[in-house]
């Protein structure tokens, strides 16, 4: 079975407000865990890009000026290649699809109907592993990512994470309903929260992490705090 694992750099987290700087994707051979074909291309994105995007990323306007393709013609090197794929494959999916999906639809109305999987949520790793960091997790199964925040590096550090672990039970996941949850925590309960995973959302004030459905009943059991069920995610 073919995955296209995709990842896209940004000038920041709004899908409608903010640009693509860099789109990766590997097309993945799961059985045999091997990369049959690799893309990667820098993006203008029309805009200077955040000092502390270029920080991040280690992206900046020059870089951009010398090897961007504009936004239209790197959609168009990557659609044919998705179409080949039966699944997307993302960490944290909704942040890359919900970046391309705006950007297909100010080109060329392209949405390409497939169903996304996301390692972020929809694998169920071991208990012992708390962490969600794309980088901490390559460590945790025993290797490194040499060049964390550059796209096409992310997308095969995610697929080599991801090939630890079931297909089948991970389509399952991705078809199950996301929760979004809030957990009502003092500040001086804040760790409790935080050793199970929930994140801070500053503008809003509250701790909160996304589970699939099936995983909510056993944390409200478990967590030892109360929790309450947001309408969406707060980022």
């Amino acid at each position: 079975m073919l995955i296209v694992g995709v990842d896209v750099e940004t000038t920041g987290l709004n899908a409608e407000e903010d640009r693509i700087t860099e789109i990766g994707a590997v097309l993945w051979e799961w059985e045999t865990s091997r990369p049959l074909a690799l893309f990667s291309t820098l993006v203008d994105p029309e805009r200077p890009i955040p000092p502390e995007i270029t920080k991040l990323t280690g992206i900046d306007d020059e870089m951009i000026s010398r090897f961007g393709w504009t936004e239209s013609v790197a959609l168009g090197m990557l659609v044919p290649m998705v179409e080949k794929a039966s699944y997307a494959m993302a960490h944290n999916a909704p942040f890359d699809q919900g970046f391309l999906d705006a950007a297909t639809q100010r080109w060329r109305d392209m949405k390409v109907p497939i169903l996304w999987l996301d390692t972020k949520g929809d694998i169920r790793y071991p208990e012992t592993i708390t962490t969600r960091n794309l980088r901490h997790l390559a460590s945790e199964h025993g290797f490194l990512n040499p060049f964390s925040h550059r796209a096409v590096f992310d997308v095969l550090t995610m697929l080599k994470v991801a090939s630890c672990y079931d297909l089948e039970e991970i389509i399952a996941r991705a078809k199950e309903p996301t929760l979004y949850v809030q957990a009502l925590v003092s500040f001086d309960e804040k760790d409790k929260a935080k050793t199970r995973g929930y994140y801070w959302c500053a503008p809003k004030k509250i701790w909160w992490r996304s589970f699939k459905a099936s995983d909510y009943a056993a944390e409200k059991d478990t967590c030892g705090f109360r929790t309450a069920l947001l309408p969406g995610s707060p980022e």
